[in-house]
């Protein structure tokens, strides 16, 4: 939903204003300044945020939503078949939409990097695996982005031959992979939880770039100087990416959702299968549960990081506890209740809460990193 509200406010940005962004495009480099340096203040003092403006704006300002958004855009200028209307439109204004997509890029690694950087850099095992490859995906992605940055503003480029120009622009290919493989480290996991917000995002974005994937390789391959027939095999394929990606998305929550309990309905085999239970852990002891303990663990919320503390004792999630948020308050409030669904189940295999997806998600990363240390 938070790109399909970025994708939205781009397209209309460049209806919009399409034509002062081409001509003066300083006061909108400006404007990018401010919400990233805004974004990076609000993260790090960890001011409370409006609950509105938490839901739907900051995911679409400071968390790569509207960046993405536009490097989308700047990705499909150059898929699209020669002279038709998008391209038209786009292609002109495409260097200065990098631009400002690149300092909201800027901004939102600046506001995640104090807690994502820090602990990649010192103390990476406390990150879990798909957060740690997520991060190093953003490191290499600022190292591929900021000679792009630099080289796409006009006074740059003409100081630059052609061919070395366009040369270094092409490894904007190598951005948008690792900005794919970005995005999907960090929703995965949620999709293969059951989420249907995080397999939405799975299918929205998935189709984004299998589409531009197709469209693109189509558009360098094909013979046919006709516009109109490339575009119609481009939107068939677009259509095909599409169904692919949401039966990707399909596929991730029916792999996710917990194998339903089997009915018992002979006293004897449900007594039979308690007793085996209590044999099995009898002797598992503590040796093949989580070891006992106290451990501590964070994770990203909806707009800022949430510590727990989780205690087990004989092997088994006893309590857990949230040492510190600053996260929006409505929302973290209802994501409370997963933990009553973690210490039921001894795992964190159980659905977010409906209305607060991100707050109750960084709740289960939170415990998931503080049970990697517990050896689970």
């Amino acid at each position: 939903m938070v790109f399909l509200i970025s994708l939205g406010i781009a397209i209309l940005f460049v209806v919009l204003f399409d034509k002062p962004l081409r001509k003066h495009p300083a006061p909108f480099y400006a404007g990018s300044a401010i919400i990233a340096l805004a974004a990076t203040a609000v993260s790090w003092s960890g001011a409370a945020l409006p609950a509105g403006f938490a839901a739907y704006l900051w995911p679409v300002l400071a968390r790569g939503g509207l960046a993405g958004a536009l490097f989308v855009l700047v990705m499909f200028a150059g898929a699209f078949p020669n002279g038709s209307a998008p391209i038209k439109k786009l292609m002109p204004i495409r260097g200065q939409l990098s631009i400002v997509a690149s300092i909201l890029t800027l901004g939102h690694n600046a506001a995640y990097g104090k807690i994502y950087f820090v602990r990649l850099f010192a103390n990476p095992a406390s990150l879990p695996f798909n957060q740690l490859l997520a991060a190093i995906c953003s490191v290499l992605m600022l190292i591929v982005m900021l000679p792009l940055f630099v080289t796409s503003f006009s006074c740059v480029r003409k100081t630059m031959h052609p061919k070395k120009w366009k040369r270094l622009q092409r490894s904007a290919y190598v951005f948008y992979g690792l900005l794919a493989c970005h995005i999907l480290l960090l929703t995965a996991p949620g999709a293969l939880r059951g989420d249907t917000a995080y397999q939405l995002t799975v299918f929205v974005y998935g189709a984004a770039f299998l589409s531009y994937l197709f469209c693109r390789t189509s558009k360098a391959l094909s013979k046919q100087k006709n516009a109109a027939q490339l575009a119609r095999k481009q939107v068939g394929a677009a259509l095909c990416c599409a169904l692919a990606s949401a039966g990707a998305a399909f596929c991730m929550g029916a792999v996710g959702e917990p194998e339903a309990p089997r009915s018992l309905s002979d006293p004897g085999e449900a007594q039979s299968l308690e007793e085996s239970n209590l044999l099995q852990t009898t002797e598992k002891g503590d040796s093949e549960g989580y070891q006992d303990g106290v451990y501590t663990g964070s994770a990203m919320g909806m707009n800022a990081m949430i510590q727990v503390s989780v205690t087990i004792e004989n092997g088994k999630i006893v309590d857990v506890s949230i040492d510190s948020s600053r996260d929006d308050e409505p929302y973290f409030s209802d994501a409370l209740t997963v933990i009553d669904d973690i210490l039921a189940s001894n795992s964190t295999q159980v659905d977010t809460v409906s209305g607060a997806t991100y707050s109750s998600g960084g709740i289960l990363d939170a415990v998931d990193a503080a049970l990697e240390q517990a050896g689970g």
